[in-house]
């Protein structure tokens, strides 16, 4: 047995046996699964601008910023892994449904109950846990439902959707609405878990190979959708897959909140940072688009990270040495360099976004991406309150985030080295390898 490699569970399932039963039954209307999933991603990228906008829009006492910024995303954090547990035990649609089921409660207290600062906060750990806690299943069912040739895109653009609501959600503040008019403008977004719980109550099935671990079927005819791909080979141990995925994850998602919300609300005038969010939201969009449509499916997955990643280093470099120069706020040149952030901030979510389910095998994909994401999450939030809890000089804190980038960066490289490719590779080599240990 190799040592190391998907082998760290003595407790495997029962229902890992080398059955002939065959599985039967439909993924639903593939379209409309798609749009279900999207539209939680589109909830996820709502809840990730929630609390900043709360405080910019005037909600939320400015002197909480920190709260507003950091508690979401711990929060998440905890959402996550119980999103990815409940996406094991009950399945990815059930885990799915309740998480949605969530955003709406939370936003019932944050559009009743709003004036409280108490249930402001109750609802920011709502509304983070469920929100956050979506990407599990989602992320679990599109790489066990759609082929392999074309899984890559599947995901990027469905991820995608999560650009798209960060946008949304600060247009009220770039057009300047009134409080109440952006507190309703805010609250209407959240019609999108509605729409993903009702398409998939009629038309989302569950996952084909988590169902048939739960039935004692053949796992590796669950995986027929994949057309005869090449399988994947995890040569790798556990551990090594889970210090990759977390360190390049935090240096993704501090990427995203600190160009998104921190950097500008705590150097530049207060003009750019509302506009900020929108920019890089419908500038992740249009980059998504093309990334998923042109090159993910294209460049092998070890290329694509290391080239996400690098760029990340590269154009923070550039609006590192751009503010010691000139001690800007505001002009075209930072606006610029302030656009070209966000082309790596979303390359890189496709990066991570597309290596987290993929190398995980079934039975445990829920537990284990979610412990990747409870991780990212919470370790994510606590960096980014210590960069906005109190005024540095910008050299400090950008100094801090240049590390995180580079030792992201570092791991890419490592994955390029001692990884394994899963670029329109079947995800039924997972499910063997953990099939071959077990008769061993």
């Amino acid at each position: 047995m190799e040592q190391g490699a998907d082998n760290i569970d003595g407790n495997l399932p029962g229902h890992f046996k080398d059955g002939n039963n065959k599985i039967s039954g439909g993924k639903g209307t593939p379209a409309l699964v798609l749009i279900a999933l999207a539209m939680g991603m589109l909830v996820y990228g709502v809840a990730e601008s929630y609390g900043p906008v709360s405080v910019i829009g005037g909600i939320l006492p400015s002197k909480y910023f920190y709260i507003g910024l950091g508690l979401p995303y711990i929060a998440g954090g905890v959402g996550a892994l119980l999103s990815g547990r409940l996406a094991d035990k009950i399945g990815r649609r059930g885990s799915f449904m309740i998480t949605s089921a969530m955003i709406v409660i939370g936003i019932a207290i944050f559009v009743f109950l709003s004036n409280l600062v108490i249930a402001l906060i109750i609802s920011f750990i709502l509304v983070g846990m469920a929100a956050i806690g979506l990407e599990t299943p989602i992320l679990s069912m599109i790489v066990e439902s759609v082929p392999a040739n074309v899984r890559g895109k599947s995901l990027v653009i469905v991820q995608n959707f999560g650009n798209v609501g960060v946008a949304l959600t600060f247009i009220p503040i770039f057009l300047h609405l009134s409080d109440s008019i952006s507190r309703l403008a805010i609250s209407m977004l959240f019609i999108a878990p509605l729409i993903a719980l009702g398409l998939s109550w009629f038309y989302v099935k569950e996952s084909i190979p988590w169902s048939a671990l739960k039935s004692n079927s053949d796992v590796e005819d669950a995986w027929q959708i994949d057309n005869d791909a090449e399988p994947v080979n995890p040569h790798i141990g556990l551990p090594l897959r889970f210090l990759i995925l977390i360190i390049i994850g935090i240096a993704q998602d501090v990427a995203f909140v600190y160009f998104s919300y921190g950097v500008g609300y705590s150097y530049f005038s207060l003009g750019l940072a509302d506009d900020i969010p929108i920019i890089g939201g419908f500038t992740m969009t249009i980059v998504g688009i093309i990334t998923s449509l042109i090159i993910v499916e294209k460049m092998n997955r070890k290329t694509f990270t290391i080239m996400s990643y690098g760029l990340l280093v590269v154009f923070w470099g550039v609006l590192w040495l751009f503010e010691a120069l000139t001690h800007s706020t505001y002009g075209l040149v930072l606006v610029a360099l302030m656009v070209l952030l966000f082309i790596p901030g979303e390359i890189t979510w496709a990066s991570r976004g597309m290596l987290e389910p993929e190398i995980f095998p079934t039975y445990k994909r829920g537990t284990y991406v979610s412990l990747v994401r409870f991780t990212v999450w919470v370790g994510t939030g606590i960096i980014i309150i210590l960069l906005t809890y109190t005024s540095l000089p910008f050299i400090i804190p950008a100094s801090a985030v240049m590390l995180i980038f580079l030792l992201s960066l570092t791991m890419t490289v490592i994955w390029q080295r001692k990884g394994f490719e899963t670029k329109a590779r079947s995800l039924s080599g997972l499910d063997r390898k953990i099939m071959d240990n077990v008769r061993k």
